[in-house]
């Protein structure tokens, strides 16, 4: 079990983009509760997670993530995964099932390792640490969970052009569309069914240059990739318990099996989730009633996000007309910056650090 820490650092921030910025309202009942104090909110530095008690698995994590620090990485090495000793073990999956799945899932971060990974050394690399903790896994498949394209580049689009030459601070909530009707996977976990989620979604907000709080959504569904591995519980889904505030059928009648994220409305994720995200003072810029699937563009060269930011930024500075990825490249190229080998590229992704990487160009979104 980890060691129990009172640092200031702990925790989801209300006030981290200036603004108050209240959690999403989750269903109290379906959560695990923590075994000292009251709540359900398990704090690490830099988030906080929700754990569904039925499930076994987080229900919503909340994140901030500061812009200017978000390339630092601390250190390099596969830290190993442990309970949470904010709720009990009954309530978390750990790799006695991972362990156990025929190489089917991922040990899937939703706060990923470099997320919160600002501040300085010391805060930096326990914000790593605390990111490989059960509450904090979820099973997803590789290609989700590591080659992403738009989903794994999200964040760092919205840092990128969220905010016109800066580069901004966010605010990111995500989880598992935990429905009812999830198939389980074949093998049980502790004798009992494991229902694998489908669909996964994640908002992102950040504050505009007007000083308005702006919030964006978005979906990805991995059903395609296990669906060979999954089935239907011997226990028939209509005589389980039904869990309190989650999903209607919304996403049941959309099929997403063309492996791309979808930017969606923020209300469309309440419905799925029985999350609300009751924000007065946040903007919603999407408005499109059918979801929009995100265009991405492989980069031919990639170099880390800072490197590549910062020059966009400049050229921005200068009034260059259109600043696209290959004018990027070409003054980086000038500055003498190499952009990352195959080698260095496949490392970082299969080490969990592909968030420091520009790997790709993403069109379509509303901000």
């Amino acid at each position: 079990m980890e060691k129990k820490d009172n640092s200031p650092h702990l925790g989801y921030k209300t006030n981290f983009l200036g603004t108050t910025l209240p959690l999403p309202k989750i269903g109290k009942t379906s959560l695990a509760p923590r075994i000292t104090g009251s709540g359900s909110e398990i704090q690490y530095t830099h988030f906080s997670v929700f754990v569904n008690k039925e499930r076994r698995l987080p229900a919503m994590t909340a994140l901030n993530i500061k812009g200017e620090a978000y390339t630092k990485i601390t250190r390099e090495g596969n830290e190993p995964w442990d309970f949470s000793d904010q709720i009990k073990a009954e309530f978390q999956i750990n790799n006695k099932f991972y362990g156990n799945d025929d190489n089917t899932f991922d040990r899937g971060h939703l706060v990923r390792r470099v997320d919160p990974c600002w501040g300085d050394i010391d805060v930096a690399t326990r914000a790593e640490n605390e990111t490989f903790r059960w509450v904090n896994c979820t099973p997803q498949h590789k290609k989700l969970n590591q080659r992403g394209g738009a989903w794994f580049q999200l964040e760092q689009h919205v840092m990128e052009n969220g905010v016109k030459n800066k580069l901004s601070d966010i605010c990111v909530f995500s989880g598992p569309v935990l429905n009812p009707k999830d198939k389980v996977f074949i093998r049980p976990y502790q004798k009992k069914d494991v229902q694998i989620p489908a669909v996964f979604w994640k908002v992102i907000v950040w504050k505009k240059s007007n000083g308005k709080l702006n919030a964006v959504g978005f979906i990805m569904d991995q059903m395609e990739w296990v669906k060979h591995k999954l089935k239907d519980p011997l226990v028939p889904l209509a005589g389980r318990k039904k869990l309190t505030g989650l999903p209607d059928d919304y996403f049941e009648n959309l099929k997403f099996n063309d492996n791309k994220t979808y930017q969606v409305r923020i209300p469309d994720i309440e419905r799925a989730t029985g999350i609300k995200f009751e924000w007065t003072n946040v903007q919603f810029p999407f408005k499109g009633v059918t979801p929009k699937a995100i265009a991405v563009t492989p980069l031919k060269e990639v170099y880390t996000f800072d490197v590549y930011l910062k020059t966009k930024i400049k050229l921005a500075a200068i009034k260059t007309k259109s600043i696209t990825p290959q004018k990027i490249s070409s003054a980086l190229k000038a500055k003498g910056h190499t952009a990352l080998s195959k080698p260095q590229i496949k490392y970082s992704l299969n080490n969990g650090y592909g968030g420091v990487l520009k790997q790709y160009d993403l069109t379509n979104v509303s901000l």
